[in-house]
């Protein structure tokens, strides 16, 4: 996990324990006092805001509408079609942020139902 990752708000490991970065940890990361993080690795747990469609084996959100998340390739799918220049999704922050970029709203996850 590198500090140009991270924004306000992702969901990452502190001492072992899911945390959403604020502002005093997001500081400790960029001036390089990271080791008590880690990425959150992204589980089905975590995709509780998702619905898994059974036929095409991906999760899709409501608003990311051609969008889906590959969980077996942890390949984000467009239409059905693989991007080929996609980086795995294999981290709770990467498909917050990607989730960022394509609708501009939060991705809301509960942090609190995993501490």
């Amino acid at each position: 996990m590198f500090a140009n990752e991270l924004r306000l708000g992702n969901i990452v490991l502190e001492a072992g324990k899911p945390v959403a970065l604020d502002v005093p940890k997001l500081i400790s990361i960029l001036k390089g006092n990271g080791s008590a993080f880690a990425p959150m690795p992204l589980t089905e747990d975590w995709l509780s805001g998702a619905t898994y469609n059974d036929l095409e084996h991906e999760f899709t959100f409501p608003e990311l509408s051609q969008w889906a998340l590959d969980p077996e390739y942890k390949e984000i799918v467009f239409n059905g079609g693989y991007i080929a220049t996609s980086a795995p999704v294999e981290y709770v922050h990467q498909l917050q942020n990607f989730f960022f970029v394509m609708t501009g709203e939060e991705l809301e996850l509960p942090v609190k139902a995993f501490q």
